[in-house]
Parts: structure tokens; C-alpha cells; sequence
């Protein structure tokens, strides 16, 4: 037998067999860096190897013959390493087998918390879906920073979870399933540690390690109007309607918030709304989310069944506490919107005034079952999380009314098409409450009950039917009275601010003579071409936001409050160029994809959108035509075009939150244009 360098020899002197190791075990190196997203070191890890066995029980049981004699136990495992300040760790003298690689999880997760996550989302570490309908995505091409930065130094890459590194499950404050969260923790994966097969021993593996966060929705406490609440409680208020409320809450806020390959989305066809969320700490997540159904809850409570239809639900994080109303959507809701007989508010309400008697049963109606929830929502208040509501149509009456009782906390009311809830008396009660009102155009919805006094000695006469009764006699007798200037009673007045979206035209006049009599001349009116929806936000003129101070103080020097306040008016709505529509109310088909537009063109102004060409040709008509416009329409568009343009300030706030620049662009690089039906 010869030698024939390192640790090799043969069995002649002119070789016929293969070369075998044999002699002294050669020793191999293997070097770990450990970072982040953003490709920051993660010091003091204890790293441990564990030696994967010689061969698999199941190798053994195939081929008992073959693995007769054979032990497949491996060596004993190398000492740990702790990784220093560039994240890194070496072991030396390891056999040439594959290794297991493990740190303690505690310290690991712990973290792993306070590291924030990188910019861009790898789409390759989605749990694997066992829905058909919406299955994980894989893209094979995608690489992040940290992977083009190893690649080129001659490393390799490993992009891993807390739960391919724990040696344990750690513990998760609030963690109350069964098994850990399956983003952070992949089954089949999870507790094994991450592998470095023994053919890439020598070398140096980098480690990129997905922090152990969450997604919260971008919610801002300010009294300002946020084009973040907007588009974020929008989606919340929509999300109210979902079929099988439950599981699509659950999925959304115990799912989808802690799924960090993509941002949360609900699709309401023709809306695929993504949220805007910001990455926070795993303990912070949402914890508790809830879809509340009236008619499922009965309780044997046999009180007004044929009303027995009120639905919300609420999701809770470490610092906030959402309650979304459901609006019209069954025969029931129909019946609670048309039962508007005024009734006295009572003293958890308002000191005053009067409310819809219809919102009132079906606000009751949930505090009657769902009292342990509400008192759940409160003790949440009480330890300094902040409130936010919102709903569409009855949902926002309801929201309304329901932050109302809650005002001694101050809320953060969204709504969306509501119908007018409180009489004038009460509405002014309701100061402590901040509310963005938002109107869709010529929303019908938004124009009732009408604002006049609707209180008649007909109402809480001959039990259903003086609803009826009363509502004719108002209509016939008392509303064109009021019309007229008789301003008697108590009037439905909205509450809060209003953000409108308005579909502007500019008209065209000109005179036509009879060419036999030049004294028969009169001068006709026309529609020009081109028609443009805004997004109207008239508290802008008076927001407390730095950032929008210059804007704002040009735009009061051409446009005073005074013209404002006139074609704004308070507690009740602008006037329209067009009569009321009911198709101008659906959330999914026109409100939401508004917001969503809205928020892309904040968020990302260089991008080309169909909305901005409108509103270009708009502004090139005006100018070339605007001689032959009536002065008001024309000085009226000129302010809606700068109140659009002051929309951007509204997300100063959100570039200021930690994380809120990501957030924005996280939402620019999914979401796309939606149409706009109503343009």
C-alpha cells in the first residue's frame, strides 16, 4: 500500500481501484454570520452544530443488508460558538458530515423582536397554502439585498425564520394556539435548525434572518385628517360585509398580519384593497379579533326579532382598538333605515337632542348582545389604547352612535355614505368625537332623513305604522314649510367633517339670436367634454399639519373660509351639480377604490395614473374655455383643484411614523390603479 498525498492511499503501485480515504481524518472549517434583513449583525448568539445521523432510520429499514455491520450514529457534536460583532462564528476540526444549525431561542426571539424588517418582501417564504383559491406565490428569480450582497462576496445564502434557528419553542406572551405561528415557525421545519450539508463545509454561510414582527395597520391619533385612516378604515369598514364575517377576520388580522412575505389585502371584487401597515414587534401584534352577529347571537332574546340584525367586528394590538360597523345590507337593515321616528337621546349619548329612533333599537340591540365584548373593548380604552371607528352606510350611523357613548375616550370616527343620525342639539354634544364624514358625488344615502324636524305627533302613534304616518305628514305638510324658512323643531344635522368626492364640470354659455327679430336673444348653457372627479378634504384649509402651513396659507389668501364654509356648510352637505343617486353608495365599487387611488397618487406622484391625465385636461379646458363659464363655477373649480392638490400633506404624518416611509412604498410596489366607475 503507497501513499499518495494528504489523507489518501491506493492499493498498488499502478492503481486499478478507487482511492479511499484512509489515515488521519481530515479536518474541515465552517464559518456563520448571522444578520438581518438589513444586513446588520446579530451578536451573542450562542451557535451550536448538531451532526445529522451517519444514515436515516429509513435508509436502514430499506436496505437492512447493505447497513448490516454499519453504525450511523454520528461523532459527538462540536462545541458551541457565541457570534461576535460582526455576527460571525467559526468552528474548526469538523467531520464531513451535514450539520444542523441551532442558537437558543429565548434570546433569539427576543431580538429578533426589536430588529425591524427590510424594505423588500421574499415571496419564497409564504407558509404553503391549503386554499385553492388564494395559494402561496413563489418567485423563483427574487433575491434580497443581503443574498446579491453574499452572493458576490462568494458566500452562500440562507434566508431563514426564528423557527429554522430556535432549539426550543420560546415563549410567546399571549400565544394561546396549539401550535406557534406558522410563518415564524413553518411546519415541518420549524425546531430542526437550518442545514449546511457536508458539501458545502468550507466555506462561509451567510444567514439572513427574518425579524420575529408583525404588520399593524397604520392608524395615526391625530385630529387632522389622515389619508392613511381613510384608505386603512375604509378597507375596515368594507371588511364589515365580508360572507362568513368570522373566518375572514380571523384569516385577515391572525393570518395575514403575521404573514411577513406580503401586506395584508381583502378583495371585495371589484376592490383588491391592500392595507398600509407598518412592521411592529411580534408581542404587539393583533391578539384578539372578533366578528359580532346579532342574528347568530340570539340568546333567546325574542325582543324585535324581525330587527334582530346588527353585525361588527373588533381587532385589538398592543396600542389600538378597532371597531368596524356593518351597514344596509339585509331586509332587516332596510327596515332599521326607514324606522327614523326621533327618538329622545338617552344620557350616555348626549345631554341632549334627539336620534333616529331605527339606529337607536339597532345600537341597543348589540349592547344587549354583546355586553362581555364591549366591556373588553373598554378595559382596553382604559389602559391607554386608542379607539378607532368606522362603517359604511347604517355602519356609520351606528359608529356614530356608538362613539358617542364612548367620547370620554376621545375616538377616531371614519365613516363612509352615512345617512344623518342626531338632531342639532345633539350633534353639538358630540364635540369630543373626531369624525371625517366621507361623501361619494351625489350619494343618497348621505341626504337622509331629510334635514328638517321630523318629530310629529303621528311618530309613537298606532305602534308601525305612525312611523309611516309621520313620515308622510312630514314630507306633505311640514317639509316644504321648512323649505320655505320656517325653521321650527329640532333638524337632523350630520356630525363631523367632511371629505368629499366630488365629479366637477365646467359649463360652457352662449347667445343665440333669431336672425329675423335681433331683440329675441337669449344665452344657452352647455357641458363641456371632459369631467373630473376630486378628492375634497375642505378641514385642509384649517389643518394644524406643518408640512401643509405655505400651501395652506396661499390657498385662504385666494379662497377666504368664508367661500368655503359657503359651498361647504357645516352639518349637512355641499350642494351637487347632479341629483342624488343611490349608485353612487356601494363601498366596494365606489369608495374604496377612490381611497386607494388617492393614496397610490400621495404615496408615489411620479407615477402616471389615469385620474391625473382627467384632471390635466380638465385644468387645459378650463384655461382655454374659461371665458365662457359662469365666474363662481369657475372660481368654485379652481379651489377644488388646489384643494387636491394639497392632499399630499396629509400623509406627513405617516413618512414621520417609524417605519412609515417603508410603509408607503411597500404599498406603492402592490398596489395598482383601480377604476374609478363613477369618473
Amino acid at each position: 500500500m503507497a501513499m499518495t498525498g494528504d489523507n489518501t492511499c491506493v492499493t498498488n503501485l499502478r492503481p486499478t481501484f478507487k482511492t479511499v480515504a484512509c489515515g488521519k481524518q481530515k479536518p474541515y472549517w465552517l464559518e456563520l454570520q448571522f444578520v438581518d434583513e438589513n444586513n446588520k449583525p446579530v451578536s451573542g448568539l450562542n451557535v451550536r452544530l448538531e451532526y445529522q445521523p451517519l444514515v436515516s432510520a429509513a435508509e436502514m429499514a430499506a436496505c437492512p443488508g447493505k447497513y448490516r455491520n454499519y453504525n450511523p450514529t454520528p461523532p459527538p457534536n462540536p462545541p458551541a460558538g457565541v457570534t461576535d460583532s460582526q455576527g460571525l462564528v467559526r468552528f474548526d476540526d469538523l467531520y464531513w458530515v451535514t450539520v444542523d444549525v441551532k442558537t437558543d431561542a429565548q434570546p433569539l426571539a427576543d431580538e429578533m423582536e426589536q430588529r425591524p424588517l427590510g424594505l423588500s418582501r421574499n415571496p419564497n417564504s409564504q407558509p404553503v397554502s391549503n386554499n385553492m383559491f388564494r395559494p402561496e406565490t413563489r418567485d423563483p428569480g427574487w433575491r434580497s439585498n443581503v443574498q446579491i450582497s453574499a452572493e458576490q462576496h462568494g458566500y452562500v445564502h440562507h434566508y431563514v425564520t426564528i423557527g429554522e434557528l430556535c432549539d426550543r419553542l420560546p415563549d410567546i406572551p399571549g400565544w394561546k394556539d396549539k401550535t406557534p405561528p406558522r410563518f415564524h415557525f413553518p411546519p415541518g421545519k420549524a425546531l430542526k435548525g437550518t442545514e449546511i450539508t457536508r458539501d458545502a463545509l468550507e466555506k462561509r454561510h451567510v444567514i439572513e434572518i427574518c425579524p420575529f414582527r408583525a404588520w399593524s395597520l397604520v392608524l395615526h391619533d391625530t385630529k387632522d385628517y389622515s389619508l392613511a385612516n381613510g384608505h386603512n378604515l375604509g378597507m375596515m369598514a368594507d371588511m364589515a360585509y365580508a360572507t362568513g364575517g368570522d373566518a375572514v377576520i380571523k384569516q385577515f388580522f391572525s393570518e395575514q398580519c403575521l404573514d411577513l412575505s406580503t401586506t395584508p389585502q381583502y378583495a371585495d371584487f371589484p376592490s383588491y384593497a391592500h392595507a398600509l401597515v407598518v412592521d411592529v414587534p411580534f408581542c404587539e401584534r393583533y391578539t384578539r379579533a372578533a366578528f359580532l352577529d346579532s342574528s347568530v347571537k340570539s340568546g333567546g332574546d325574542s325582543d324585535r326579532p324581525l330587527l334582530d340584525s346588527t353585525q361588527l367586528f373588533y381587532a385589538e394590538n398592543a396600542t389600538q382598538v378597532i371597531v368596524s360597523w356593518r351597514g344596509t345590507q339585509e331586509i332587516p337593515d332596510w327596515l332599521t333605515d326607514a324606522s327614523f321616528s326621533p327618538q329622545p337621546c338617552p344620557a350616555e349619548l348626549a345631554t341632549a337632542g334627539h336620534i333616529h329612533g331605527g339606529f337607536l333599537d339597532a345600537y341597543h340591540l348589540a349592547k344587549r348582545r354583546f355586553g362581555e365584548d364591549f366591556d373588553v373593548i373598554k378595559t382596553a380604552l382604559e389602559h391607554g389604547k386608542k379607539l378607532f371607528i368606522c362603517g359604511h352606510s347604517l355602519g356609520g350611523a351606528l359608529g356614530l352612535t356608538y362613539a358617542a357613548e364612548m367620547k370620554a375616550f376621545e375616538p377616531f370616527l371614519y365613516t363612509y355614505g352615512m345617512p344623518r343620525t342626531f338632531t342639532a342639539p345633539a350633534v353639538g354634544c358630540l364635540y369630543q368625537v373626531t369624525h371625517y364624514r366621507h361623501v361619494n358625488d351625489s350619494d343618497t344615502i348621505t341626504s337622509v332623513p331629510f334635514d328638517a324636524d321630523l318629530d310629529n305627533w303621528l311618530y309613537g302613534k298606532f305602534g308601525p305604522l305612525g312611523n309611516t304616518l309621520g313620515f308622510f305628514w312630514t314630507l306633505t305638510a311640514e317639509l316644504p314649510a321648512q323649505m320655505a324658512g320656517a325653521y321650527i323643531g329640532e333638524h337632523f344635522w350630520h356630525h363631523g367633517r367632511p371629505v368629499v368626492f366630488f365629479r366637477t364640470t365646467q359649463t360652457g354659455t352662449y347667445e343665440e339670436c333669431k336672425t329675423m327679430n335681433s331683440h329675441t336673444c337669449r344665452r344657452l348653457s352647455y357641458r363641456e367634454m371632459h369631467k373630473v372627479k376630486l378628492f375634497l378634504v375642505p378641514s385642509l384649509a384649517e389643518t394644524e399639519n406643518e408640512e401643509a402651513k405655505a400651501a395652506q396659507e396661499a390657498f385662504v389668501r385666494e379662497y377666504p373660509l368664508a367661500d368655503i364654509q359657503k359651498i361647504f356648510p357645516r352639518n349637512t352637505n355641499p350642494a351637487f351639480d347632479y341629483m342624488t343617486s343611490p349608485r353612487r353608495h356601494s363601498m366596494a365599487k365606489e369608495y374604496l377604490p377612490f381611497l386607494n387611488n388617492q393614496l397610490l397618487e400621495s404615496a408615489w406622484p411620479e407615477l402616471k395614473l389615469s385620474r391625473k391625465t382627467d384632471r390635466d385636461d380638465f385644468r387645459q379646458q378650463m384655461e382655454k374655455y374659461g371665458a365662457n363659464s359662469p365666474p363662481e363655477e369657475l372660481k368654485r373649480n379652481r379651489m377644488f383643484l388646489a384643494l387636491q392638490d394639497m392632499l399630499g400633506s396629509t400623509l406627513a404624518v405617516t413618512r414621520a411614523l417609524p417605519g412609515g416611509e417603508n410603509a408607503l412604498t411597500r404599498f406603492k410596489s402592490v398596489t395598482e390603479e383601480e377604476v374609478e366607475l363613477s369618473s
